[in-house]
């Protein structure tokens, strides 16, 4: 009779209709017959019990965490870098990341970003809310030029129908207006005088020059009078400009004015959050500062190299979590920023200093990642650390997912940056079964698969249900597979 020997070397077995398909290369030898013992194995192995586990292995990036861009806060239009701190360097709390101007900005804990500036008085706890006290001002200098638009609107519109008045009254037959009532008697005085030198003239009574020194009077009382409606045109139609103007100013004052007011609202909405100030005294007292918050303020600033002010400005410090990386610069020291430029996107990066493993496991091998699932981390001087999957990416790069592996025993990654390492992925774990090395299992004629079992007396054939191969071994169990017994092995 012959029956097969099956060495497999790592993968699955699987048995479908009596067919048996093994990853790996099939041995032939012939076999002793099954109630006969076999001559002596050339070698053997021992039955074992424990723990087996199938895990696949792939090559991750060990490093920091996701870096964040840090874009400063310039106080004015531009402001020149003075300091930065070094590539690689561990900013904790208290320290300065950079510079702007000669003023640090300093490092502070938390999660609430520095949104607005606060000014403290020396004595109390309680800060001025600067953004807030401005928005009062310019809500009020809006509502201001809001009334006095109105007011110049009144007025424009006033001396409007007042002078539209008087140019009705100058071009009457008969003026009602004094001003008019002069202009219009001086023309019919005039006009009659020279009408009467006119007769004169004609009775050879008055020379004819009396004749043209009074229509020289008729023309200029004439010319009075037009000038004076030319002026009162000319007024008019700037008194209508002059409302037309206010009203636009009007108009648009009073856009502005209430786009100042929503401002100004949903500031005073948010001005009983005080988490900000919370995380500032937090802060201040974990540096060891005490007193009224306004003293701490002023001494931080004196020991850090600030403006001794009480105030807290946007640009003088950067929340993040907890102690930074600095990756890289953005900006060199000397170099000019301009708060107006848009090439300019940030002036350092930065990531905690937690170190994670990043893995391109392919898709086809995504059943291996599950967060919280826990895997081995191989480093390269071959020690091993404990990880957890802490995420798995949904986006697809070049058929890999991107799987992040976080490791608890952060000493255990001391001296390292960034490093190639190796991450064990377990697909399927067996506790205490037994096994034996994959190279033991017969197939049978039959089907199935069986061992040789050796002892003292020889060699004899014990048919074996199999289990889950894993790292050159296989589970079994059936009649007379127990722990210790020995099986044969090719030599």
């Amino acid at each position: 009779m012959i029956h097969l020997r099956t060495m497999l070397s790592g993968g699955a077995l699987a048995i479908a209709a009596g067919a048996v398909a093994i990853a790996g290369f099939v041995l032939l030898q012939p076999a002793p017959p099954s109630a006969a013992p076999s001559a002596a194995p050339i070698a053997t192995a021992e039955i074992t019990r424990g723990e087996l586990v199938d895990s696949k292995t792939v090559t991750g990036t060990l490093g920091y965490s996701e870096l964040t861009a840090l874009r400063p806060s310039l106080a004015g239009a531009s402001a020149m870098v003075t300091a930065l701190a070094p590539v690689g360097a561990t900013i904790e709390r208290g320290e300065a990341l950079y510079g702007l101007d000669g003023q640090p900005a300093i490092l502070f804990y938390g999660t609430v970003p520095q949104h607005r500036t606060l000014r403290f008085d020396a004595d109390t706890d309680v800060p001025v809310w600067v953004e807030l006290e401005q928005s009062e001002a310019a809500v009020a200098a809006a509502d201001l030029t809001v009334a006095l638009e109105t007011q110049r609107l009144a007025d424009a519109e006033a001396r409007s129908t007042d002078l539209a008045a008087r140019l009705a009254d100058a071009s009457a037959s008969a003026p009602a207006l004094p001003e008019f009532i002069e202009l219009s008697g001086a023309v019919a005085v005039a006009a009659a005088k020279l009408a009467r030198v006119t007769e004169l003239s004609a009775a050879e009574l008055a020379p004819s020059a009396e004749i043209a020194a009074a229509e020289a009077e008729l023309a200029k009382a004439r010319a009075a009078a037009a000038a004076a409606i030319r002026t009162l045109d000319k007024d008019l139609a700037a008194a209508k400009l002059d409302a037309v103007a206010a009203r636009v100013a009007i108009a648009d004052a009073t856009v502005k004015r209430d786009a100042l007011r929503d401002t100004h609202a949903a500031l005073v909405a948010r001005a009983d959050d005080t988490a900000d100030v919370a995380q500032l005294a937090d802060n201040l007292a974990a540096l060891g500062y005490a007193g009224p918050l306004g003293q701490q303020v002023r001494s931080w600033q004196r020991v850090s190299g600030l403006a001794v002010t009480g105030i807290v400005s946007l640009g003088q410090v950067v929340i993040a979590e907890g102690p930074v990386h600095v990756a890289a610069h953005d900006a060199s020291v000397g170099e000019t920023l301009l708060a107006a430029s848009a090439d300019r996107s940030s002036i350092l990066d930065y990531s905690d200093i937690t170190k994670l493993v990043t893995v391109p496991l392919a898709v086809a091998d995504q059943a291996l990642a599950a967060v919280g699932r826990p895997v081995t981390v191989t480093l390269p001087d071959d020690r091993k650390v404990a990880g957890t999957i802490s995420e798995v990416g949904s986006v697809v790069t070049d058929g890999n997912i991107e799987v992040t592996v976080g490791i608890a025993d952060q000493a255990a990654l001391d001296g390292l940056e960034v490093a190639s390492v190796d991450v064990d992925f377990v697909s399927e774990r067996r506790n205490n079964v037994l096994s034996v090395p994959i190279t033991a299992l017969l197939a049978r004629p039959e089907g199935g698969f069986a061992v040789e079992l050796v002892d003292d007396g020889g060699t004899r054939l014990a048919p074996v249900d199999t289990g889950l191969f894993a790292a050159g071994r296989v589970e079994v169990s059936g009649d007379g597979i127990a722990e210790g017994e020995r099986v044969s092995v090719p030599g």
